[in-house]
């Protein structure tokens, strides 16, 4: 019971008071900052979900972390630290999750309009109700995004983006057309349905009969209708009015749009016919859906917040059409469900998985007992001599510099990238050329800095993650070998070949990513496996498992999505610098021997020359090892 009241007061309460502060210090400043007061634009997948994850590891890796060592959680030799450290995490990363999703909707402002246009004169809200609108569901703008994702890339992803266009009246606007007609020149010739009129036949003609309406210009009228076109022509085409005359349709500005989307996984591993073949039955299924849904039963409209859906849907509205809108467009979400269960259980949720968590991290503490006072001191002087200290490879140290920078600068253009509301999971191959892919018709026409920034882009979360966690292998056996110099002219040279022979082999295909420069890196490492650099019993072991290693990745790598020809480029660079580098870091090895050695020699040469010229010393002398003048025992 002792040992209980130990473990709650100095392990399991400071675990609770941190979740509690962590949600409520995180939800806080999220509100103020970024709901209340809109401080910066960021993208709310960034705030809501990204950060959510990552935050809760600075509280439990400062101030929990000492704590957990507390425990006796070596056993067998295993250390199961590692395994309470993320279990805490967890355990407060998920009601910090949740508290994000309640805080959105549950601080989201209600606003009621009569007319959608009276949208644009309020402050913007999350929400609004309307009484009158019109949505032309013909009018519809759509953008088709594809990406891949997965642990190796498996599934190929569409996504169909469709933005709808809402007026306030009907289309087209019945009071901009009258405008129209009225200002115009009583001089100017009307052409209705193909047929010469009046400018009397049109005015008595509704408004809202006519479909299409343009002014034509004077050198396109009076080569059919001669001097009397000179000051040109309305030309109208009226509902119902079955004409093949290509009017473009007067192009009208809606005061909003709404956000439809649709999506499908598919195998990456099909051929680009199976994809084509796919893609077309979902469209039809797309299609046929859109037409069915009825966007006008809508409850209440959601504004699109600041994420990446939100930019495809910008997109889709800026792809040429039959309506324009001015400035930015308002993308708004239709909700079908009554406005009341927007919050759904969310609060209910934050408590319980708060509990839920805090419940199985005191189970785990009860498996484990508490060191004793002989362990802590041994632990802390472990500590205080380096033998336990944590390390971080994410921060240069000697022998091992360059690997930690690359990896730092990856994850530095991939978190700016995140925090620009490119994505997370995946990056847009539009997003990834405008930031610097590799791409054979942009390097042709001379953007060869590409060859080198494609090195530090990735398409993915998971593309990022396996690309570092091979960096960070090779760089702990290649970096101490090769030195610093050696080791960054191998992984930029490779790297750069790698790139180039992408651009060689891919016509016009964008390619991101590391792998070539670390496939690189593994033909260093296979190079000098086979030579006398590293120990024997070393290279029997590596020389069979990264030989496996390389050949898995690269025949994994003939299935879609995967840029072979960098890694197969990247490799086979790898290997010729490996050779090329061996015999100088063979010779920096022999010189470094022969220092060690010479140190050592003269370290034992003054031990035993002070040892000879001390008379207070009763060690046996050199010249008679046997000699000992202390008293034996009996």
């Amino acid at each position: 019971m002792k040992e209980f009241n130990k473990k709650f007061k100095l392990i399991f309460l400071p675990f609770l008071l941190l979740s509690i502060a962590t949600v409520a210090i995180y939800s806080f400043l999220n509100w103020l900052l970024f709901i209340q007061f809109h401080i910066l634009k960021v993208d709310e997948d960034v705030l809501n979900i990204v950060v959510p994850i990552i935050f809760p590891g600075i509280p439990v890796l400062t101030v929990l972390r000492p704590r957990l060592k507390l425990l006796r959680l070596k056993s067998k030799g295993k250390d199961l630290l590692t395994g309470y450290i993320l279990i805490s995490w967890i355990a407060i990363m998920i009601p910090l999750l949740v508290a994000q999703t309640w805080l959105v909707t549950a601080t989201g402002k209600l606003t009621k309009l009569d007319q959608i246009g009276e949208i644009i004169r309020q402050p913007p809200t999350k929400y609004y109700k309307v009484k009158h609108f019109y949505i032309n569901k013909r009018l519809v703008h759509a953008k088709s995004v594809f990406d891949i994702s997965g642990k190796y890339n498996e599934d190929f992803n569409i996504t169909i983006y469709a933005s709808v266009p809402v007026f306030d009246h009907v289309f087209p606007d019945t009071n901009r057309i009258a405008a129209i007609r009225d200002a115009a020149d009583p001089r100017v010739l009307v052409v209705i349905n193909g047929n010469l009129s009046t400018m009397q036949q049109l005015k008595k003609l509704p408004a809202d009969s006519i479909s299409r309406m343009r002014f034509v210009n004077a050198t396109l009228v009076m080569p059919k209708y001669g001097d009397a076109g000179k000051y040109g022509a309305l030309a109208v085409i009226t509902k119902g009015h079955d004409t093949k005359e290509k009017l473009p349709v007067m192009k009208m500005s809606p005061v909003a749009w709404l956000g439809i989307k649709y999506s499908k996984t598919i195998s990456n591993r099909l051929s680009i016919a199976g994809k084509e073949k796919l893609f077309k039955a979902f469209t039809v299924s797309v299609d046929t859906d859109f037409r069915r849904k009825h966007l006008d039963k809508f409850i209440y409209l959601d504004r699109t917040p600041n994420r990446k859906d939100s930019r495809y849907f910008i997109e889709a509205v800026q792809h040429p059409g039959d309506v324009e809108t001015e400035g930015e467009p308002i993308i708004l979400t239709p909700v079908f469900e009554p406005f009341e269960a927007r919050n759904g259980h969310k609060l209910a949720w934050i408590f319980g998985s708060l509990g839920i968590g805090s419940f199985v991290f005191l189970v785990l503490l009860l498996f484990k007992p508490m060191k004793t006072q002989a362990e802590m001191q041994r632990d802390a002087g472990e500590r205080h001599s380096g033998s336990g200290s944590f390390k971080l490879y994410l921060f240069p140290r000697e022998g091992f510099y360059i690997t930690p920078i690359i990896i730092d600068i990856n994850l530095a253009v991939f978190a700016i990238m995140v925090f620009c509301g490119l994505g997370f999971i995946t990056f847009n191959t539009d997003d990834l050329l405008n930031w610097g892919a590799n791409y054979r018709p942009y390097i042709i026409n001379g953007q060869y800095w590409r060859l080198f920034t494609s090195m530090f882009l990735h398409g993915g979360l998971m593309h990022l993650l396996l690309n570092m966690y091979g960096l960070l292998f090779a760089g702990i056996f290649l970096e101490p070998v090769m030195g610093r110099v050696k080791y960054a002219l191998a992984y930029f040279g490779t790297g750069i070949s790698a790139s180039l022979v992408s651009v060689w082999w891919h016509p016009a295909t964008p390619s991101v990513g590391a792998s070539g420069a670390i496939f690189g890196m593994y033909g260093v490492f296979l190079a000098l496996l086979t030579t006398n650099i590293f120990h024997k019993d070393f290279k029997k072991s590596f020389l069979v498992s990264t030989s496996i290693f390389v050949v898995y990745n690269l025949l994994f790598g003939l299935t879609p999505g995967i840029d072979n020809a960098a890694h197969i480029g990247g490799l086979l660079s790898g290997l010729l610098l490996g050779y090329t580098f061996y015999p100088t870091i063979k010779k920096e090895q022999e010189r470094k021997k022969a220092e060690e050695a010479a140190d050592l020699e003269r370290a034992i040469n003054t031990a035993l020359i002070s040892t000879k010229h001390n008379p207070d010393d009763d060690t046996p002398t050199e010249n008679n090892p046997y000699e000992d003048n202390r008293q034996l025992p009996d």
